[in-house]
C-alpha cells in the first residue's frame, strides 16, 4: 500500500468521466487504494459531464476550480475531445488537472487530446503504478499554478 495522497488541501473536486462500469470500477479502486480523501463525481456521459462543468463555470465566480479530470474520449452524447475543446480556454476551469485514460493509443489522437489541454494521457489498460505516479504529482502541479498566477488567467 503506498502512502495517503492528501488532496483535500488543493482541490475541490475529481471529476471521472467514463462510461464502462469496469473501467470506472478499475480506476476508483486505484484511487481508493491512495487513501485519497476527496470525493469523486462519476458521470457516464459527455452531455452529463459538460452540463456539471458549465455549472462550475457559472458558480465560480472568478474563483478558479481547482480539480482533477479523469477523462475517456469515447463516451456516449460528446466525445472527451469535445469535453477538452470545450473547457480549455475556461478561466474558471484552468485549475483543473486534465487526465486521459483510453483505450485509443494512435500518436494523432495522443496529440490532439495535447493540444486540447490535456495535461498526461494514459492508454487503457494503464499500469497502476503510472497512475500512482500523476496522482502522486497533483500537489506539484498546485504548488505550480500558486507561484504562477499569470499562468492561469491566460488564455
Amino acid at each position: 500500500m503506498r502512502n495517503a495522497c492528501d488532496l483535500t488541501r488543493h482541490i475541490n473536486e475529481i471529476v471521472l468521466v467514463e462510461d464502462s462500469d469496469t473501467d470506472a470500477a478499475l480506476i476508483l479502486r486505484a484511487v481508493r487504494r491512495l487513501r485519497i480523501a476527496n470525493p469523486v463525481r462519476h458521470f457516464k456521459d459527455g452531455l452529463q459531464a459538460m452540463a456539471h462543468f458549465n455549472g462550475l463555470q457559472r458558480s465560480a465566480n472568478r474563483e478558479l476550480v481547482r480539480g482533477v479530470l479523469l477523462l475517456d474520449l469515447k463516451l456516449p452524447g460528446m466525445s472527451g475531445f469535445e469535453i477538452l475543446e470545450r473547457i480549455q480556454h475556461s478561466a474558471a476551469l484552468a485549475g483543473m488537472l486534465r487526465i486521459v485514460l483510453s483505450q485509443i493509443d494512435d500518436t494523432q489522437s495522443m496529440k490532439r487530446a495535447y493540444d486540447l489541454g490535456a495535461h498526461s494521457y494514459l492508454v487503457k489498460p494503464f499500469l497502476q503504478d503510472d497512475f500512482y505516479e500523476i496522482i502522486e504529482a497533483f500537489p506539484g502541479y498546485w504548488a505550480f499554478l500558486q507561484r504562477s498566477p499569470t499562468l492561469v488567467t491566460a488564455g
